[in-house]
């Protein structure tokens, strides 16, 4: 049973996600990019790792085998990542950011961190290591 506390926690958290939303529509607006929220997603995964194969992507985004390969043949069909063979494993394929790829998300991301920073401004740098301390303790379950 939720506590009233508990339903005040839910609505900040839902209120958070629309602002982070909106300000994801702002960015896309300004690097004139069409990217869905799943797909920026999977291109930072990619960056993040440099490389990564279907199902790990597919793992750590909680998305299933059928609909990565959807995504992936998009973004592949969009020059933004492509596939590679792995040189001693013939059965792995790995997804690398294509140049193009790699330019997108530097610039969402870039763009992107100046959002999170407006955000960030109201909160002390010790109420910032709290913030991350609390998401830490939540990303981890």
């Amino acid at each position: 049973m939720l506590t009233d506390n508990d339903k005040l926690l839910l609505d900040d958290l839902t209120s958070l996600m629309i602002r982070v939303r909106k300000n994801w529509q702002k960015s896309d607006e300004e690097v004139k990019s069409s990217l869905t929220p799943p797909k920026y997603l999977l291109l930072y995964l990619i960056y993040k790792n440099q490389k990564i194969s279907a199902s790990e992507l597919g793992k750590q985004m909680g998305l299933s085998s059928g609909s990565i390969t959807t995504a992936v043949k998009k973004l592949v069909d969009n020059h933004l990542i492509s596939r590679k063979r792995d040189s001693r494993d013939r059965r792995v394929t790995w997804l690398e950011l294509t140049d193009e790829g790699k330019h997108m998300i530097e610039e969402l991301f870039n763009f992107r961190q100046g959002l999170w920073l407006t955000l960030f401004e109201k909160l002390s740098h010790n109420e910032r290591d709290q913030f991350r301390l609390l998401l830490s303790k939540l990303i981890s379950n």
